[in-house]
């Protein structure tokens, strides 16, 4: 039943593409006031850490659920892995999480959000603010390459952006694409889910990104963050006119999420935690930040050493590792059996 309901709203989505419709929640993006002010709401990896194996979104999500209401933002942006498990967690995602949520919610879907058949939703989606153009893509397909619709998609806000008729242009993906190309950036995210082999965004997507820059702010915002990242924020004015984003929580103390208020003349960025713990200006969270933040996880307890050998010992990846070290060391004792025979 729940299955059904996510692909008949995916249906319904792709219907209403014009409308501006939450395929999650169904409310509608009205877009910017009559001053041209609007605000985004962004953040990712809603699922927590990836050993919730409640079925429920992150805590740090659920227990701010009223204050992300009271942000009155026009669009929550999500950036991917939404799910743990669509298939058993949709459910539970409905009740307790899009059922309550005032703010029309949007997804760029990440791997986990494709383990299954619920809200399966077509890529990309486009949301029009105004002068202002919303891209979501899916950066799992097609070995992260920017291709076929997706790439026709970008095309068009470019032919728009030469006409003069946009302003700013955000990309919202949940693998950052722009990383891979970059030794500075990809070492910081080292530990995300990427392209097999290299992908088409250096030699196709950042060219056009160049050309629509001399009048267009870019903004690409992307969610996947390994788990010892240092901060739920990744902040870094790329070149003139294109800036790269990281934001995602892992239901840790660092949780938080980005808000972007928008207006004619600028945007004003703001980190807004989900614990009260304190956070830096936007800007701080650049590359040099992480570089100088690298490796500094939260302080061990020793207490924790009972739970975390009863934790590893019934995950279904530890077993899988022993049984390949097992195998591989016993392949290599029966070839030198057979060369000493």
């Amino acid at each position: 039943m729940i299955r059904k309901l996510g692909l008949c709203l995916a249906v319904i989505a792709s219907i209403h593409i014009d409308a501006q419709v939450s395929p999650f929640n169904g409310r509608s993006v009205q877009g910017p006031d009559s001053t041209g002010h609007y605000r985004l709401l962004i953040g990712g990896h809603f699922h927590g850490s990836s050993s919730n194996a409640s079925g429920f979104p992150a805590a740090t999500v659920l227990a701010n659920l009223h204050a992300i209401n009271a942000t009155e933002a026009d669009v929550l942006l999500s950036t991917g892995d939404l799910f743990l498990r669509p298939d058993r967690d949709s459910a539970r995602y409905a009740s307790a999480f899009f059922d309550r949520l005032m703010i029309p919610l949007f997804n760029a879907p990440g791997n986990h959000d494709l383990e299954g058949h619920a809200y399966r939703i077509p890529m990309p989606l486009r949301i029009d603010m105004g002068r202002d153009r919303i891209l979501l893509f899916d950066t799992e397909r097609d070995n992260s390459d920017i291709k076929g619709d997706q790439l026709d998609a970008l095309k068009e806000v470019e032919k728009e952006a030469t006409e003069g008729s946009v302003d700013r242009l955000f990309i919202v993906s949940h693998r950052p694409v722009w990383s891979e190309g970059i030794e500075r950036y990809s070492r910081l995210f080292s530990g995300n889910t990427r392209s097999l082999a290299g992908c088409n965004y250096e030699a196709e997507v950042l060219p056009m990104l160049r050309r629509m820059a001399g009048d267009v702010e870019v903004y690409w915002i992307s969610g996947s963050m390994a788990g010892r990242a240092p901060a739920s924020l990744f902040f870094q004015p790329h070149e003139k006119n294109i800036t790269y984003i990281q934001c995602a929580v892992r239901d840790q103390l660092r949780d938080a999420m980005l808000l972007a208020d928008v207006a004619p003349n600028g945007i004003s960025w703001r980190l807004w935690s989900l614990t009260g713990e304190p956070v830096e200006e936007v800007v701080m969270y650049d590359a040099d930040w992480w570089e100088a933040h690298q490796g500094k996880g939260e302080e061990f307890h020793w207490r924790r050493i009972p739970y975390l050998v009863q934790k590893n010992l019934t995950s279904p990846v530890f077993w899988y590792g022993m049984i390949t070290m097992f195998a591989v060391l016993l392949m290599g004792w029966l070839l030198r059996r057979k060369a000493r025979g």
